[in-house]
């Protein structure tokens, strides 16, 4: 016979946030929530307490702690990530022009009437590519991402690849997001390690001598 259900009182709830804050120095967002086995699912705080900010203010937490998708600790996770993907940027270039060439790699390439920018563009034989480079917190976030991406990179003349720099998510993760998704997206969506293998397969342009 399966366990009974756990009866998820404020009590054990509590615990669980205590020993989530111990570990990562932070309380969980609703999406980790789902995935700590110390607490229960945000459906179901959704469902009980009306959701994890109300749960937050039952147990007493102070305004700060009380909704990630606002004020300080927002603008702290978006500062975080937005430093990480910049030093991905830096790894990247060397990677591109140790391959490519400096002549053709190019940043920050503009398209679409100047109203869009590519991280990176490169000029290889018979073919020419653009790479978004994004450093996403979660598979929620990545999931965000590439949405938003998508509408961006609207019908350019060239192959566009959303370049994923979280080693938590891996090639094996996007692929499932990708064959799971009804709307099938046009471009190439990879993690870093995948992007090394795959700038391997194309022949760079050589300058006349």
């Amino acid at each position: 016979m399966p366990p009974p259900p756990i009866k998820w009182t404020l009590e054990k709830i509590k615990y669980g946030l205590d020993q989530f804050y111990k570990t990562n120095n932070r309380y969980p967002s609703a999406l980790e929530v789902d995935e700590y086995p110390l607490l229960p699912s945000s459906r179901q705080i959704q469902r009980k307490y009306g959701g994890l900010t109300e749960l937050r203010k039952s147990l007493g937490f102070s305004d700060e702690d009380l909704d990630y998708t606002k004020g300080k600790i927002r603008s702290d996770v978006a500062k975080i990530i937005g430093e990480r993907g910049k030093s991905f940027e830096k790894e990247i270039y060397p990677l591109l022009v140790n391959k490519f060439g400096e002549v053709f790699v190019h940043q920050q390439k503009p398209f679409n009437n100047y109203k869009s920018r590519a991280d990176f563009f490169i000029y290889a034989k018979d073919y020419k590519f653009g790479i978004d480079v994004f450093y996403p917190k979660d598979l929620h976030s990545f999931i965000c991402c590439v949405n938003i991406k998508e509408k961006t990179y609207m019908n350019p003349d060239f192959e566009m690849i959303f370049l994923s720099t979280n080693p938590d998510i891996n090639q094996s993760l996007i692929n499932k997001f990708i064959y799971r998704r009804k709307k099938k997206t046009s471009h190439k969506v990879m993690g870093f390690d995948e992007f090394k293998k795959h700038i391997n397969t194309i022949t760079p342009l050589r300058l006349l001598s």
